[in-house]
């Protein structure tokens, strides 16, 4: 099956379910998922003619869907967006459901605020925006003219979609010394961007681990004995190039001070910050981040989320029923 596929049904269960087996109503479903009324019926009318909904509801999303709520139980999150985990190439299915949540969820002159690395290049490359209604982006780092050079984007894919406007920091990623990043954050190019970003409507951001195979490695942005000197400090995983623990506190390391992004701090203020990362070897990242608080939305896959669940479980001193 198609990853597209795979989304549509997911969204399908989800209606059937909360319509016939949670009761709910048609209206309440329609706000529960920031969907029209008028979508939810049609979905309803699909998953019918489709035989998803027979004397049972059947399709991978099941299960999904009571993983989502064990997910926003256990780490006191708005929202979960559990995929099925695919065979392979797991970054692309979870952009195409990121991006999926978000089409889901904005609304006309709306602004997005994007981070960095390669699951959030793909969201913006698998965003598809409603031609009728505006939406404008903003970068939350430097450094993202990296993503707009190496893609070909197409009119129906591209940048051009965000119709409101695209806001770019016009600077590095790092900048080579303390003092050089503290006279970029003052210029009012980059100052007034960073405040943009932080009244963006929703927020995408990566979650990296602290594989040597990680974005920040491939990129350059930092070296492999940094990385091992940030392994020694306790990191599990960074976001927007900022390193925390496994309880989320972020670490006091110099390269901290050599950024030119949204700080962590910023993040955690928001309320609708969403997370895109999957894999084992995240786990830990993910984990960090959302007990961190810098996420209330997490969109992974179903492998990931087990583990998070358990992960989380077994400190609790609590038995998991997944």
């Amino acid at each position: 099956m198609a990853s597209n596929d795979v989304f549509t049904e997911s969204l399908l269960v989800k209606v059937a379910w909360y319509y016939y087996k949670d009761n709910l109503t048609q209206t309440e479903i329609s706000d529960l998922l920031n969907l029209s009324r008028n979508k939810v019926v049609r979905l309803l009318d699909r998953a019918r003619a489709e035989n998803i909904v027979q004397f049972h509801i059947k399709g991978p999303g099941v299960n999904c869907l009571e993983i989502e709520k064990d997910l926003i139980h256990s780490f006191k999150i708005d929202h979960a967006f559990v995929i099925p985990t695919p065979k392979d190439n797991l970054s692309q299915s979870l952009s195409k459901a990121a991006a999926q949540f978000i089409e889901s969820n904005i609304s006309n002159n709306e602004l997005i605020g994007f981070g960095w690395g390669e699951a959030v290049s793909r969201t913006i490359e698998s965003l598809t925006i409603d031609p009728s209604i505006e939406i404008s982006m903003v970068t939350l780092t430097g450094g993202v003219n990296y993503y707009f050079q190496k893609r070909e984007y197409s009119s129906e894919s591209g940048l051009d979609k965000f119709k409101g406007g695209i806001h770019v920091i016009p600077a590095p990623f790092l900048a080579s010394s303390e003092e050089m990043a503290k006279n970029m954050l003052s210029e009012p190019s980059v100052s007034n961007l960073l405040d943009l970003a932080s009244l963006s409507n929703h927020v995408v951001v990566g979650i990296g681990g602290l594989s040597t195979a990680s974005t920040i490695i491939k990129e350059e942005k930092m070296t492999l004995n940094e990385l091992i000197y940030i392994k020694n400090h306790n990191a599990v995983g960074d976001i927007l190039g900022q390193f925390f623990d496994a309880q989320g506190k972020i670490l006091d390391l110099p390269h901290h001070n050599r950024l030119i992004g949204t700080q962590l701090s910023t993040l955690k203020k928001l309320h609708n910050v969403i997370g895109v990362a999957g894999g084992a070897h995240k786990v830990d990242a993910i984990n960090g981040a959302l007990k961190g608080g810098y996420i209330n939305t997490i969109i992974t896959d179903e492998e990931t989320a087990k583990a998070l669940i358990k992960k989380e479980a077994a400190l609790n001193g609590v038995h998991p029923s997944i």
